[in-house]
């Protein structure tokens, strides 16, 4: 697969993810039954935590359009040969990635211990996204660095050992 192909398979493949994400997180439970009998999934919350979970759907919600803003760039930047957005969105995807780590590792030290399944749910689907968005950035770094480079680049380096070895087979032949 050239880089360009996995950079262009890199942006489709976050949105998509993207989307599976904002549908999840933004239907997340997070207590059950009614008021005098309810139960709630999450221990006491206080400070970072209780704000965090607040303002969680808000924080998914800009999460979510940036990261399909950064993708859709990416896509733009691949059909048009720009190596600016293929940088934004390395940045932005590695940014994204540790963020939502961070949110994981919070949420998981304050479910209650009958709901510690849920607890390993998240940590095997932030740990398999982070994986799977490491396997498309090499190709979004090696297009990005060729763009960088410029279109002849990998043109230039032919020429010059092409170059380089007429130069040493005219040696050879007139010695």
């Amino acid at each position: 697969m050239s880089p360009r192909l996995g950079s262009f398979m890199a942006g489709i493949f976050t949105i998509f993810l993207t989307i599976q994400s904002l549908i999840l997180d933004l239907n997340q439970t997070s207590s059950f039954g009614k008021d005098p009998n309810k139960f709630n999934i999450y221990k006491e919350l206080h400070g970072v935590i209780l704000w965090t979970f607040s303002h969680k759907n808000n924080i998914t919600i800009f999460l979510s359009i940036t990261t399909l803003l950064a993708s859709c760039f990416l896509l733009y930047s691949v059909h048009m040969k720009l190596y600016l957005g293929l940088f934004v969105y390395i940045l932005w995807i590695i940014i994204y990635e540790i963020t939502c780590f961070s949110l994981i590792l919070l949420v998981s030290q304050v479910i209650q211990p009958p709901f510690l399944p849920i607890k390993y749910f998240l940590w095997i689907y932030q740990i398999s996204r982070m994986i799977l968005q490491a396997f498309w950035l090499p190709f979004v770094m090696t297009y990005a660095y060729s763009l960088f480079k410029g279109p002849n680049h990998l043109a230039k380096k032919r020429r010059l050992c092409l170059d380089h070895l007429l130069s040493v087979s005219t040696l050879f032949g007139v010695l």
